[in-house]
């Protein structure tokens, strides 16, 4: 089978309506951990594709770990945002599998909310942020999670393995911002779960720390509010 090019992925995802999409061809480092990662899920895959789109601000300036009972629940609205843009990354990232089936190729949905993950280890079976930023989407900040040029953090994230061979998105070449912005994020972290990382490292960040403090207090996303890329988006 003749290898498959992104113009044929254009022609796939016509009808995708994703804020962002890339693309890993896996071919091209068969001995990442992304690789391994993505063998376990879909023996065979060649390529993952990512969709991304954005959480609205708005929504994400209600989010408050500092709930009061029986007081307004804004940050309902935060929750309501995040799962609706899940319900749509999972609805067309279902509609690209189906096109891939119908070619004769197989697909793998891993959705933007329930994928599969340990919970002891605080691992998913894939790494959405690390598939994202070889796609070309963005780059982790030190906070840990992907920044997108057009909306900061403020996404979600759902990716299809495939064995279909498509060729690999740009690479995004931009300065890592949050060595302009100087770290609001580890300022802002309430828990501290967020420190400069060192020369070898992207980010340094206590994730048990973080899922702990997020779980006893039902939501937080001040890293999420005060990264300031893309909060000019309207």
């Amino acid at each position: 089978m003749a290898k498959r090019t992104v113009t044929d992925l254009d022609n796939l995802s016509m009808d995708i309506k994703a804020d962002k999409i890339g693309i890993v061809n896996l071919n091209d480092g068969e001995d990442t951990s992304l690789w391994n990662q993505a063998q376990k899920l879909l023996p065979g895959a060649k390529s993952v594709i990512v969709l991304a789109m954005e959480l609205f601000s708005e929504a994400v300036n209600q989010a408050t770990s500092k709930a009061v009972i029986g007081d307004l629940a804004l940050r309902d609205l935060y929750r309501s945002n995040t799962d609706m843009v899940n319900g749509y990354l999972n609805w067309e990232g279902y509609k690209m599998v189906k096109s891939l089936h119908a070619q004769g190729f197989k697909g793998l949905l891993l959705p933007a909310d329930a994928g599969p993950y340990d919970s002891r280890l605080l691992e998913g079976a894939l790494s959405y942020r690390h598939a994202a930023e070889t796609a070309g989407l963005g780059i982790i900040g030190w906070h840990g999670l992907l920044i997108t040029p057009e909306y900061g953090p403020r996404v979600r994230l759902a990716c299809i393995l495939t064995d279909t061979i498509f060729a690999s998105s740009t690479p995004l070449n931009i300065e890592n911002p949050c060595f302009k912005c100087g770290g609001n994020c580890i300022k802002i972290c309430p828990v501290k779960a967020i420190s400069k990382p060192q020369v070898e490292e992207a980010y340094h960040l206590d994730k048990y720390f973080c899922c702990s403090y997020y779980t006893a207090s039902g939501m937080c996303a001040e890293c999420l509010k005060a990264c300031p890329v893309g909060q000019d988006s309207p």
